[in-house]
């Protein structure tokens, strides 16, 4: 059976864990895996099969084995690990062992088997180590045991690398033989007593002069006592013990407890051979400036939470101290550093509501009324200790996330935009529909051309709407649901740490925040205040930063009047905005009623004053497209040469072109440098890429660009349909090209090609030779402003006048693209 199926068979109610591969390093550790090593949450919370599983069907490489804890976390389990002798075992131990589960290896005469403790024993039981029995077996009380999986084989290299088998069933695990239980109860009489090394003898060498400690030091024995040493990969837990002890006992008191508890650990016998390796840490320990003793207490009750491991005495130490904690309702009861390492545990948790609880929990232990405050203040730290600090301009380049685009020249990744509209025009039905785009990379016409659409997974964040209205909306809009697709309820903006831990572990490329008001919370009245904001300049600011970078599409509410709702820092605060609206005028004769005008107000990258179309189409779905002219004749600023380059390369498509070609092609026209810097903003935007390039004059390199298109030979299958292969432009192609391009040239014997590429009669390094006729300009509409690619900040819009104030009746990419290129009827 493989480690999958066999994890997912696995018995509820025991805290298993997922094993790091054999070389694997373990975060936080640093160093390699010797294939034992548990993940390092499982160290801490219970982990079900479905957690193990995920774990290891997200990293199969990483993890390689099962394993699970014993002790009270895991229902009393204990396991006898037996390491040698196993035939003479078997006759002192007689028929005790028939019954229980047992885990064997390649390892002979070795074998681990499984019984559970009464509960009423829990608190009277300890484990024992190989040199405490020293007859070849240890038993396993707190610590983790393999059960399938992988094996590294053995330290000594006698027993080669194999698999784990378990026999026995999980669901019917004996309880531990009398002998077994009579072992552990004499391991937990015999566990203050001294090793040869100094360390306490009995509880009556707490005795000190100061009463105080004196508690504190009971205490924390019977805190150790059930804390389990956790071996190779454990030296954060191991610190972690050691601070919780300094943090109150910073004395040789404090010391001598720690040095006993880290003894105890049979991984790490070897590093006492050269002395006592707690000595050089406790020093280096600030006091005041760590971990809490309550971590000790903590980390305790993670292995026994009915606290029978306390003496009467101890326990009424500690629950007045607790109950006058309450009582002096103490502003803050945890330092910084200890909040912080606590808070990055509660954020692994994998259930929401037992993570919310935690946090809230944390909050008022840390002096916050709410957990929205302590998050804020978690993520400061996280990109404090992130942040670069000062960096010189040449160094710029090594931090920053490179910006693509999910849809060329439309949804840039990193990267916010808000769609702002009224109740019941569309937003949210666009969002599904450019998020279906993404979900099945359908390609999306921008300029009138296909272009390809980046695939990935759609995180929606909903605050706005229940979820039996959020599925008929995304059933109408054709959005496939299926596992791509991660939904959120009651979302809130300002769960900046649950943001950043969703994105690490889904890495979605787009997300869709459903509203700006539905998750605010109880903030969503003071959209007037700039404060309202501050959740989006952190979108904004961190996009790429502090988690993977993604597209985030925040849908927001118009005004009464349709206008944009809300503080102007909503608009600052974000890289692009769009206002979505119903035609009217002669727009709505021409698109209908059915349709929404998506037009870019303000845009970070240049897209001012571009427009979108959302239309229902006959068979009641859904479409979205750009709705900007390819070029418009009328527009004869310098601004127009980017989108007469672009025209260029798209008509050879899927040929390419150099510099030089461009350069001097009638129909581009312009100066070398404007071509030049043309050729970087498209590239930039998208719309272009650079596909090859060869060595030129003087070890300079010529590049060779490629319009970013469907290629005419791709079948894509769409929401509904095929690509069609035809002319967008809803013209004739010119002489050597064919209806969506030229076609790639056909070498002929005896004939060589040129550089970049040549037919008989065609076109030469990617250029239409000067008898041929030029492709006639797509004609467009009059225009608001200019085109960019960093110029004027504006596009010409797709419908407007013309300069005498009549309604301009030529469109690109409208009528000519409604009858040439309609990707969905």
């Amino acid at each position: 059976m493989d480690l999958l199926s066999f994890v997912r068979a696995l018995p509820e109610g025991y805290a298993y864990a997922p094993i790091y591969a054999d070389g694997a390093v373990m975060p936080g550790d640093g160093k390699p895996s010797r294939g034992k090593s548990p993940h390092g949450r499982a160290r801490y919370h219970v982990m079900g099969p479905a957690d193990v599983a995920l774990q290891i069907e997200r990293q199969p490489d990483v993890f390689k084995a099962v394993g699970a804890f014993t002790g009270p976390r895991s229902q009393g389990l204990v396991i006898l690990d037996v390491d040698a002798n196993l035939a003479r075992l078997k006759k002192k131990w007689g028929a005790t062992l028939e019954g229980a589960p047992c885990v064997t290896s390649t390892k002979a005469n070795a074998a681990k088997y499984l019984f559970l403790v009464p509960e009423k024993h829990w608190g009277e039981v300890k484990g024992l180590s190989l040199a405490a029995t020293g007859a070849g077996y240890e038993v396993l009380w707190g610590r983790q045991g393999l059960l399938y999986g992988v094996y590294p084989g053995s330290s000594d290299g006698k027993a080669p690398a194999g698999e784990y088998a378990l026999s026995g069933d999980l669901r019917s695990i004996p309880e531990a033989p009398a002998w077994l239980l009579a072992e552990m109860r004499e391991s937990a009489a015999a566990s203050d007593s001294v090793d040869g090394r100094g360390f306490l003898k009995n509880r009556k060498a707490l005795d000190v002069s100061d009463r105080t400690d004196d508690e504190i030091a009971e205490i924390a024995q019977d805190c150790l006592r059930v804390i389990p040493q956790q071996g190779a990969g454990s030296r954060d837990h191991w610190l972690q013990v050691g601070m919780a002890l300094h943090a109150a006992l910073p004395g040789e008191l404090g010391l001598t407890l720690w040095s006993a508890w880290s003894a105890e650990d049979p991984e790490y016998s070897n590093e006492w051979a050269e002395g006592n390796p707690c000595e050089k840490p406790w020093g280096s320990f600030k006091q005041g400036g760590g971990i809490g003793f309550a971590t000790l207490v903590w980390l305790a009750d993670q292995q026994d939470p009915l606290r029978r491991r306390f003496s009467d005495a101890s326990r009424g130490v500690l629950e007045a101290a607790e109950a006058r904690q309450v009582q002096e309702v103490r502003q803050a009861t945890l330092s910084f550093e200890e909040a912080m390492s606590r808070m990055k545990t509660v954020m692994e948790l994998e259930d929401p509501g037992k993570r919310n609880f935690e946090l809230n929990q944390l909050a008022l232990q840390a002096g916050y009324r709410d957990q929205s405050r302590l998050e804020q203040v978690y993520v400061d730290h996280v990109g404090f200790v992130e942040n670069p600090g000062e960096i010189t301009a040449d160094k710029l380049a090594d931090f920053v996330v490179g910006r693509e685009y999910l849809i060329p020249d439309l949804l840039p990744t990193p990267g916010v935009v808000l769609m702002y509209g009224s109740g019941g025009d569309g937003k949210s039905m666009s969002a599904w529909t450019l998020g279906r785009h993404v979900l099945e990379g359908l390609p999306f016409l921008v300029r009138g051309r296909p272009v390809p659409v980046q695939q990935g997974d759609v995180v929606i964040l909903n605050g706005d709407q229940p979820l039996s209205d959020l599925q008929e909306q995304l059933q109408e809009a054709e959005f496939p649901l299926d596992e791509r697709t991660l939904i959120r309820g009651e979302w809130s903006l300002h769960y900046y740490a649950q943001f950043m831990e969703l994105m690490k572990r889904r890495r979605p490329k787009l997300v869709i925040i459903d509203s700006l008001i539905g998750c605010s919370g109880g903030k969503a009245f003071d959209e007037n205040k700039s404060e309202f904001a501050q959740p989006l300049y952190w979108l904004t600011r961190n996009n790429g930063v502090l988690y993977p970078a993604t597209t985030i599409l925040v849908i927001h509410h118009a005004n009464k009047q349709g206008g944009f709702r809300g503080t102007s820092a909503i608009r600052d605060a974000v890289n692009e905005v769009w206002a979505l609206r119903k035609p009217e005028g002669a727009l709505l004769a021409e698109v209908g009623p059915s349709a929404r005008v998506i037009t870019v107000e303000k845009s970070r990258c240049g897209r001012g004053g571009t427009q979108l179309l959302m239309q229902m189409e006959n068979d009641l779905s859904f479409s979205i497209r750009d709705f900007t002219p390819e070029v418009n004749p009328d527009d004869t600023t310098p601004a127009s040469h980017s989108d007469r380059v672009l025209q260029r390369l798209r008509t050879v498509f899927p040929r390419t072109l150099r510099q030089a070609d461009l350069n001097s092609d009638p129909l581009v026209g312009g100066r070398v440098a404007a071509t030049k810097k043309a050729i970087q903003r498209l590239v930039k935007r998208g719309l272009i890429e650079a596909v090859e390039g060869v060595p030129g004059a003087r070890g300079s390199t010529v590049f060779h660009y490629r319009a970013v298109l469907v290629h005419p030979d791709t079948s894509t299958t769409r929401a509904r349909g095929e690509a069609k292969n035809v002319s967008p432009s809803g013209h004739s192609p010119c002489a050597a090209v064919d209806r969506l391009g030229d076609t790639p040239p056909v070498e002929k014997e005896g004939v060589p090609q040129s550089e970049g590429g040549s037919d008989e009669g065609g076109a030469t390094g990617g250029h239409i030779p000067e008898n041929d006729p030029p492709c006639p300009p797509v004609k467009g509409s009059r225009t608001k402003g200019s085109a960019t690619g960093g110029h004027s900040g504006e596009y010409p819009h797709a419908r407007g006048r013309k300069a005498d104030g009549s309604e301009s009746a030529e469109v690109a990419p409208g009528a000519a693209l409604d009858q040439a290129v309609n990707l969905w009827s």
